[in-house]
């Protein structure tokens, strides 16, 4: 899905207190955020693999993402990789975000 910049952190907040048990710490949501902030246009950046806590369980969320700029405006596009389940979870919060930005 593409976010603008400013809607990473709000997203990645949402998965870790929606969806996962423990999630995304506040100093890894400012990594990935300092990350993508500094990225260029069509630029494709493995962010990192991160810890978190599922149906009680413990699993790793990989992160890759890639910047894209038209004109002035700028969007980022996370890919996120775990087990199956947690990512057709993911999917489903992300189609639910874009919905509720348009």
């Amino acid at each position: 899905m593409n976010f603008d910049p400013e809607d990473v952190e709000p997203f990645l907040k949402h998965l870790s207190s929606t969806v996962l048990d423990s999630g995304f710490s506040q100093d890894e949501i400012n990594s990935i955020t300092s990350e993508t902030d500094t990225m260029k246009h069509n630029e494709v950046k493995e962010i990192g693999t991160f810890d978190v806590i599922y149906k009680g369980k413990e699993t790793k969320i990989r992160i890759e993402a890639e910047v894209h700029i038209e004109d002035v405006d700028k969007e980022v596009v996370l890919y996120m990789f775990s087990i199956q389940e947690l990512v057709d979870i993911i999917d489903e919060e992300m189609l639910k975000t874009e919905d509720e930005v348009e």
